[in-house]
């Protein structure tokens, strides 16, 4: 698969992408289509079991999205009346729920996405707005949803879209020696983070959090950012890419039915009410037990507890070093993989 924009490298069972957009990798609706065709290849390949995001230019990873892509809304949204559509109650409501359905239907309906993408694409010289609008909400959902373990590795500068796309991965990790910092700025220049910002912040980080940072526009350091809940944790640069490869590592030991499992009962559940949310979680938990992995494990962590548990005190194991077994070598080859 040939790109303008990403490079790849495979590491162990760990897939790397890198952004290359120069000068200082401005996110684009390009870079967006791209993505979003790779993520669809990664899902199906089962070796891969972490995906990593990073910025293929020195000391950026996103630096915010594309200012020329920007200045051409305003005008693109006039061509097809979406600016008086919105200012009519009656007719926003009306669209509102029409893209909310059209969202539902490239959900569940096989070959809707494409076509509404492809439809959409076909007026982008005329009127770009609905395309940029919906690559991006499902570049970000296929990133959301992806069955593999997904890391965000921000090397660099991190503004607006940057930050918005890094909300969508399950970790993030951030280089704190280099005087880098991570926004959401838009508001200083008259928008909103328009790339489910609004939205994802306020579930990552809280809605106080997110409503400073949003309305503040600042910036933060990687150790007040890593305080607020926006990075996971932080790294010097000199030892960044191997730290990070290292917990992808670990992280690709996970048996995939119930990484699966875990993002599909998270990101399904906040989306339900709590009943529902339990439903979900229970046909989570079926489709865990139901994978041939997840049943050798738990009879070969039966037998563990019975040998290194079950026993007289001076003998027993600590739940830390249990736990340590469990991410040994030994462990992952008697349980072997798992299917997605």
């Amino acid at each position: 698969m040939d790109f303008n924009y990403l490079k790849t490298k495979r590491v162990n069972s760990t897939l790397w992408v890198e952004i290359h957009n120069p000068p200082v990798n401005f996110l684009t609706t390009d870079i967006c289509e791209e993505l979003f065709r790779l993520i669809k290849k990664v899902k199906k390949d089962r070796s891969i079991r972490v995906f990593i995001l990073t910025g293929g230019i020195e000391d950026n990873f996103i630096m915010h999205f594309s200012i020329p892509e920007l200045e051409k809304i305003s005008a693109d949204n006039r061509k097809i009346l979406v600016n008086l559509i919105f200012r009519s109650r009656i007719m926003g409501t009306l669209m509102k729920y029409f893209t909310t359905f059209s969202n539902w239907q490239m959900d569940w309906i096989p070959g809707y996405e494409k076509l509404m993408l492809l439809l959409t694409k076909a007026i982008r010289r005329y009127s770009s707005t609905l395309f940029l609008w919906y690559q991006m909400h499902r570049l970000y959902l296929a990133i959301e949803r992806m069955p593999k373990i997904t890391i965000a590795a921000i090397n660099g500068a991190c503004n607006g879209g940057g930050t918005e796309i890094s909300a969508c991965f399950d970790f993030r990790f951030m280089i704190d020696d280099q005087n880098f910092t991570i926004g959401q700025p838009e508001v200083l220049i008259g928008i909103i983070p328009g790339g489910a910002g609004s939205q994802r912040l306020p579930r990552l980080i809280g809605k106080a959090r997110a409503l400073e940072f949003m309305l503040k526009g600042n910036q933060l350091t990687p150790e007040e950012a890593k305080n607020i809940g926006l990075i996971t944790d932080t790294f010097k640069k000199a030892e960044f890419h191997d730290a990070v490869q290292s917990f992808a590592d670990r992280m690709s030991r996970r048996i995939p039915a119930a990484v699966e499992g875990v993002k599909q009962a998270v990101h399904n559940g906040l989306e339900a009410s709590f009943r529902h949310a339990l439903s979900i979680e229970m046909e989570q938990t079926s489709r865990c037990f139901d994978d041939p992995a997840t049943e050798r494990a738990i009879k070969e962590y039966a037998r563990i507890i019975k040998e290194q548990v079950e026993v007289p005190k001076e003998q027993r194991s600590t739940i830390p070093q249990v736990m340590e077994i469990l991410e040994s070598d030994s462990f992952m080859e008697k349980i072997g993989g798992g299917r997605h």
